[in-house]
C-alpha cells in the first residue's frame, strides 16, 4: 500500500508500482478546466487519482491491459473520494473502442525501445514499447482528442526527438517540454505536452534532487499536495 495525502494505493496485483514518473506527470498535467479524462495504461490509477485530487468533476476512464492491475486500479478508485468519476476499463488500448473524445488525455506509457525484453512477462508488458508502439499510441490519441484538447506523456529523455517527430506526422505539435533531472545535470525523463494546434514551445528544467541526495525545493514544492510525508523532514 502506497499513501499519497488523500487517497492510497494498493498495488500487491501490479506488475508496475507506484514510481517517481507517475508522482512527476500526475503533479504537472494540469486538470483543473478538464471535464473529461483518458488515462492510458492507467495500471494502479495513480495518476488518474492524483488529477481528481485537484479536479474533483473531472470524468476519468482509465484503460489498463493488465486483469491484475486493473483489480488493483479499481480497488483504488472505489476507495477514494472521487470513486462516482473515475472508471477502469480492462482493454488493450489500441484494440479498444469508443465515439467518445476527451480534452486531456495522460499516459505513463511503456517506453523502453531497444532494451532487452524482462523475462517476466507482465514487467515486460508495463515497460516495453513493442507492447504499445508510439506511432500507434499517436494515431489513436489523434482520433480521441478534441479540437483543443492535451495529451501528456512521460519518456526517457534519449527519445525526446523521436517522440516529437512522431507526434508531429501525426499533426500533434509539442506545445511544453518539461525536462526532469534526476540529480543537477543528468537528465532523465521529459514530460511533454502535445497540442493539435501549434503553440509557442514553453520548455522547463525540474531536478529531483540535489548533489547530496536531498529533495529538491522545486519537487517538494511541486508534489507537497500528494506526498503524505513531510519531504523537508526526509532530508534532515
Amino acid at each position: 500500500m502506497f499513501q499519497f495525502k488523500y487517497f492510497s494505493v494498493q498495488q500487491a496485483n501490479s506488475a508496475l508500482k507506484v514510481g517517481t514518473d507517475a508522482m512527476l506527470l500526475g503533479a504537472f498535467v494540469s486538470s483543473e478546466n478538464a471535464k473529461s479524462c483518458l488515462d492510458i495504461g492507467a495500471g494502479t490509477g495513480v495518476i488518474s487519482l492524483m488529477l481528481a485530487q485537484k479536479n474533483p468533476a473531472l470524468e476519468v476512464t482509465a484503460i489498463e491491459i493488465d486483469a491484475a492491475s486493473t483489480i488493483d486500479c479499481r480497488v483504488n478508485f472505489a476507495n477514494s473520494n472521487w470513486s462516482k468519476n473515475l472508471a477502469c476499463i480492462e482493454a488493450d488500448f489500441l484494440k479498444w473502442h469508443s465515439d467518445l473524445q476527451f480534452d486531456l488525455i495522460v499516459s505513463n506509457p511503456p517506453f523502453y525501445q531497444n532494451s532487452l525484453l524482462s523475462n517476466n512477462a507482465l514487467t515486460a508488458q508495463s515497460k516495453h514499447a513493442v507492447f504499445l508502439p508510439f506511432d500507434q499510441l499517436f494515431e489513436k490519441v489523434t482520433r480521441l482528442l478534441v479540437e483543443n484538447g492535451v495529451f501528456w506523456m512521460i519518456i526517457p529523455i534519449e527519445d525526446l526527438h523521436f517522440v516529437c517527430q512522431l507526434a508531429l506526422l501525426n499533426n500533434l505539435f509539442c506545445c511544453q517540454q518539461i525536462i526532469i533531472e534526476a540529480k543537477p545535470g543528468k537528465n532523465v525523463r521529459a514530460i511533454l505536452a502535445f497540442r493539435k494546434n501549434e503553440q509557442h514551445l514553453i520548455v522547463q528544467t525540474i531536478c529531483i534532487r540535489a548533489e547530496n541526495g536531498n529533495y529538491t525545493s522545486q519537487y517538494i514544492e511541486l508534489t507537497k499536495e500528494f506526498h503524505s510525508k513531510n519531504l523537508h523532514e526526509q532530508n534532515k
